[in-house]
């Protein structure tokens, strides 16, 4: 899960991806593992993902980062 949501992340930063980086990136490093941080993360992601701003590859990445999200993932997995 680290590994892919960093990931999405450096590309997005790469583009200069700055909407979708400004709706991510606050709730990211915001995160300190408790349940609501998590749903604020899972939340910021939803938005993205549901304005369709990313490329195919980039979306699909966001939407597995959701699921594992979802799923319970816990900070410590977030940070690596």
């Amino acid at each position: 899960m680290a590994e892919l949501l960093v990931g999405l992340l450096a590309r997005l930063c790469g583009r200069q991806d700055l909407k979708a980086l400004g709706m991510i990136l606050p709730a990211y490093l915001s995160d300190l593992g408790s349940e609501q941080d998590r749903d604020r993360l899972r939340t910021a992601l939803h938005m993205v993902h549901a304005a369709r701003w990313l490329m195919a590859e980039e979306q699909q990445a966001l939407g597995e980062a959701i699921v594992l999200l979802g799923e319970g993932a816990s900070a410590s997995v977030m940070r690596g």
